[in-house]
């Protein structure tokens, strides 16, 4: 996995965002407007359903031990598709062709 200089790395980076080289930069990025409505809290709820995965409610006092079953891999998986999502959102080209799907099924809603 490597990071694409135009999206990331301490700057501005593609359309103008905000870096989101961390979990923490993509949850300011997602809590600052960025993305679709709800990411935010859904980035976080399944990072915690990600994190928490496999460890029983009693033993989360053991968290060092337990530690070594969350799926990093997983976890990532969640952080690029989210990062996706915010530069999706972003992208003109794509949310004129979203807001033309969207016209085009409401109007065939309406036509039946």
């Amino acid at each position: 996995m490597s990071a694409q200089p135009a999206e990331h790395g301490g700057g501005r980076g593609r359309f103008g965002l905000p870096p989101m080289d961390t979990v923490q930069e993509l949850r300011a990025v997602l809590r600052s407007g960025h993305g679709y409505p709800g990411d935010a809290e859904r980035l976080d709820a399944e990072l915690a359903a990600q994190l928490l995965r496999r460890v029983p409610v009693d033993r989360l006092d053991q968290v060092e031990e337990i530690g070594t079953v969350v799926d990093l891999v997983a976890v990532a998986e969640i952080v690029a598709a989210y990062r996706g999502r915010v530069l999706l959102a972003a992208d003109p080209d794509t949310a004129d062709a979203m807001d033309k799907a969207v016209a085009d099924l409401l109007a065939r809603q309406g036509a039946e």
